[in-house]
C-alpha cells in the first residue's frame, strides 16, 4: 500500500508527499530497530540479573565456610607452632593435651576454598564482559587470579600430610576395628570422641620429623595469609553485586 501510494505521488511528482512516504518508511525502521534493542536489552539485564543473583547466593556461601576455615587453620597453627616450640626446647613446654592435638592437626589438611559454579560457568561463556559493572568485573578476576598463584598449596600440604600420616610411627591412635602405627584398642574406644585421636606419643622419636613440622606450619600459615585475601577479594564481589540490586 505504501509503495502504491509512493509511486503515485512520484508520478503526480507531489514531492512533499514523496518524502513524507519516506519520513514514514524511516520512521517505521527506526522504531522496529529502537523496539529489538530495547527488547534485547531487557533480556540481557534479565540475564545480568540471574547470574548476579546466584552469584550473592554462592559467594554468601563461600565466604560463610572459609571464614571458618581460617579459624581451624589458625587451631592448627597454633597447636603446630606449640609443638615444635617444645620439640626445640627453644620455649615452655606444651602440655600433654596440645601435643596430641597437635599431632592430630599435623594430618589435616584444612578444606581448600570452595567455587562458584555461576562464577565457573561465566569464565567457561566468556561471559564476564557482559557485566555491566566494572568494579564486579575487577573483583572478579583478582579472584580467580589470587586462587590460580596459590593453587599449588593444597598439594603440597596434602603430599606433606600424606607422609606425615605413613611414615610418623612415633604416635599412637585409639581406633575402633582398626590397627594403626601399631596401636592397640584400648578401653578409650568406648568413648566415640576418643576414637582417631592420639593415644599415646614418643617425644624423642618425634624429634626427627621436627623440619617436616616446620614446614606444615608456615604451609598453613601462608595458606591463612591467602584466605584471607580471598576473603577481602569476596566481600568487595558482595559489595559489588549489593551495588547493582540497589541501582
Amino acid at each position: 500500500m505504501l509503495l502504491r501510494n509512493i509511486s503515485k505521488h512520484v508520478k503526480e511528482q507531489n514531492w512533499f508527499a514523496v518524502a513524507l512516504d519516506f519520513f514514514i518508511v524511516v520512521a517505521g525502521i527506526l522504531i522496529a530497530f529502537q523496539i529489538t534493542n530495547w527488547n534485547e536489552a531487557r533480556q540481557a539485564k534479565t540475564r545480568e540479573t540471574a547470574v548476579l543473583l546466584q552469584l550473592e547466593e554462592e559467594f554468601s556461601v563461600i565466604r560463610s565456610t572459609l571464614a571458618k576455615q581460617i579459624t581451624i587453620r589458625k587451631e592448627y597453627v597454633e597447636t603446630i607452632g606449640a609443638l615444635i616450640t617444645t620439640l626445640e626446647g627453644s620455649g615452655p613446654p606444651a602440655n600433654d593435651a596440645t601435643i596430641k592435638t597437635a599431632l592430630e592437626n599435623a594430618t589435616n589438611t584444612g578444606r581448600r576454598p570452595a567455587q562458584s559454579a555461576a562464577y565457573l560457568q561465566l569464565m567457561a561463556d566468556g561471559g564476564l564482559t557482559t557485566l555491566t559493572n566494572d568494579g564486579l568485573q575487577k573483583a572478579l578476576i583478582r579472584y580467580a587470579a589470587l586462587l590460580e598463584r596459590d593453587e599449588f598449596l593444597h598439594p603440597t600440604l596434602m603430599e606433606l600430610v600424606t607422609q606425615e600420616i605413613s611414615t610418623n610411627s612415633y604416635r599412637d591412635y585409639n581406633i575402633r576395628n582398626i590397627t594403626r602405627n601399631g596401636a592397640a584398642i584400648d578401653t578409650a574406644q568406648d568413648n566415640k570422641q576418643a576414637n582417631n585421636v592420639i593415644r599415646s606419643y614418643d617425644l624423642d622419636g618425634l624429634r626427627r620429623f621436627e623440619n617436616r613440622y616446620e614446614t606444615l606450619y608456615m604451609l598453613h600459615v601462608t595458606i591463612i595469609d591467602s584466605d584471607v585475601r580471598l576473603l577481602g577479594i569476596i566481600d568487595e564481589i558482595l559489595s559489588e553485586i549489593s551495588k547493582n540490586a540497589r541501582h
